[in-house]
């Protein structure tokens, strides 16, 4: 068979999309067990949670890194190359590796007909291994019980939240979504969950008690938040770190940060080493693009990027604003994939908007903005779409001043696009 070069492996990779969303661990697994099943020669933390909990893995990641471990790192989506999913001390796999990694195992791959997230998943455990890595931190892609990052035997597990996200897959009610999540929950590892809805918290609670897995919750007792300085103070069990400044903003970061904390008095107690100068610079150092990340430009208006894209993201980015920019409106390119509680995300959104530009994303998931226009309340908010991200933010741009705020918000694919395009890393 033809080597592949790293093009055309990208372009197989993503062909795997063709065979759509598998739920289930067999096929996978099997997989895995035919390569030597490289998950299990390293540690893990295993994260799922609706929102959240690419945050709390990247925040975990780099306290690991800054204590000197070497740290793997798998998330999903990606905002603009398929490689920064993978990572290893905060670097993407290698071009080669990927390349690789397809040279080696195409043919069975196909053979097994395995999807593009499989693949992808596969891939990252396989380079954490060949890397070597001390432990890794891996993020599920959706729900938990049939995710197939859920082959792992990790130290921890983590449920950062619960909402009503993924309906149509997850199930349409709280308990039956915080059912699936609970499925990362392993005989005997520790499980640790964030501030959840009651519903939520009573089924995990449950599983854990099956599984003999020991509970442990994010209380209000553990931490205090200073939103107006983007710090926090905690606390547990003897471990108190207090002014723990957080690269990512905003108070639901502060929540994450607090849980991340929780996560490394748990790890160690089981024996990890990790100082107060890692943690403090490991939260300082975070990279996590796309999560209210701002870029001040010289005689400029501000550029705000978020990857909000459900009511609970959006409500966070919201309550952002207001802390940082209190009494100030924005100028919003935004547009949604479908099967999303639009109204509820763009009531939010109106709260701060001066005007909409309406785009249609790079996707066949996108949301027809003529729907949109037709379907939602706009609060008597001026609007106007567009053909294309770039003819948007030629023409926000050239009606804004520097006191302005440009916000774009509303898809991992938006973001993606942008920086992209306009070269923003």
């Amino acid at each position: 068979m033809r080597k592949h070069s790293y093009v055309s492996a990208e372009k197989y990779l993503l062909s795997r999309e063709f065979f759509g969303l598998k739920l289930g661990l067999k096929n996978i697994g099997e997989f895995l067990d035919s390569i030597g099943s490289p998950q299990t020669t390293y540690p893990t933390i295993h994260i799922a949670g609706t929102n959240g909990k690419g945050s709390t893995a990247a925040m975990l990641a780099s306290i690991f890194k800054a204590q000197g471990y070497k740290t793997g790192l798998f998330t999903s989506p990606h905002l603009v190359t398929l490689r920064e999913r993978v990572r290893v001390n905060g670097r993407n796999i290698s071009k080669a590796s990927l390349t690789s990694f397809v040279n080696r195992h195409r043919t069975e791959l196909s053979r097994r007909k395995l999807s593009f997230f499989e693949v992808i998943t596969a891939m990252a455990f396989e380079h954490f291994a060949r890397a070597k890595v001390d432990i890794a931190i891996i993020e599920t892609g959706l729900g938990g019980r049939l995710d197939a990052t859920n082959v792992l035997t990790p130290e921890l597990t983590i449920t950062t939240d619960i909402s009503l996200d993924h309906m149509e897959i997850l199930g349409g009610t709280i308990s039956k979504i915080a059912y699936e999540k609970a499925g990362i929950i392993k005989p005997g590892v520790p499980h640790l969950i964030g501030k959840l809805p009651l519903a939520a918290e009573n089924v995990i609670a449950k599983r854990c008690k099956r599984r003999g897995a020991k509970l442990y919750k994010l209380r209000d007792r553990d931490y205090q938040s200073h939103p107006e300085k983007m710090s926090l103070d905690f606390r547990h069990n003897g471990y108190q770190w207090k002014a723990v400044k957080p690269a990512l903003k905003g108070r639901h970061q502060l929540t994450n940060s607090a849980l991340v904390l929780k996560a490394v008095a748990i790890m160690k107690e089981s024996g990890w080493q990790l100082s107060k100068r890692a943690i403090f610079e490991g939260m300082a150092q975070t990279y996590w693009p796309g999560r209210f990340q701002m870029i001040v430009r010289k005689n400029r208006p501000p550029l705000i990027f978020d990857v909000g894209h459900n009511r609970a993201g959006v409500a966070a980015f919201v309550d952002t604003f207001k802390i940082l920019f209190p009494n100030r409106k924005a100028h919003i390119i935004t547009g949604f994939v479908k099967r999303k509680e639009h109204q509820k995300m763009f009531d939010l959104l109106s709260e701060i908007t001066e005007q909409y530009a309406l785009v249609p994303l790079a996707t066949k998931r996108t949301t027809e903005i003529s729907e949109l226009i037709r379907t939602i309340d706009w609060k008597e908010k001026p609007l106007k779409r567009f053909g294309s991200l770039t003819r948007a933010y030629d023409w926000v741009g050239k009606g804004a001043s520097r006191d302005d705020i440009i916000v774009v918000i509303g898809s991992h694919y938006l973001v993606g696009e942008f920086f992209e395009k306009f070269g923003i890393k």
